[in-house]
């Protein structure tokens, strides 16, 4: 079930990243997508967001030091990205370092807002914690 839940929520995150990107580029590019390109662009997306997911599942290894599991998944996520950017021709558009930047971007606003998530239940476990000693 948490496989699933991780591959759901890349899903999710991807989809959402590949719209505003996609958007981005016809808007700037003053392009047409056609109904196979988008389709194509959905079903990479898909793909690339259950790939992310299931990759997260390298932070529940505990032996690993958290620095070398982050560094693990960025290696993983940027191969992943670069598989998806070459089956999806994302290169002759916008070139690898488009593609990279966007990546980064993602990578840190995704990290972001998991570290305020994170921050936040052990804020409420401190709470409970705290009631369960008075």
């Amino acid at each position: 079930m948490k496989y699933l839940r991780m591959m759901i929520i890349g899903l999710l995150i991807s989809l959402s990243s590949s719209y505003i990107l996609v958007t981005l580029s016809v808007l700037s590019n003053n392009a047409v997508m056609s109904g196979a390109e988008l389709l194509e662009e959905i079903i990479i997306a898909t793909l690339l967001g259950i790939a992310i997911g299931l990759f997260s599942a390298i932070f529940d290894i505990e032996p690993i030091p958290f620095t070398i599991q982050l560094l693990l998944h960025l290696i993983a996520v940027t191969a992943c990205v670069l598989t998806a950017g070459y089956f999806g021709n994302w290169f002759e558009h916008s070139g690898v370092t488009y593609v990279l930047l966007s990546e980064a971007i993602i990578y840190s606003i995704v990290w972001c807002i998991i570290y305020v998530f994170q921050i936040r239940d052990i804020e409420k476990m401190n709470r409970e914690i705290q009631k369960r000693k008075d």
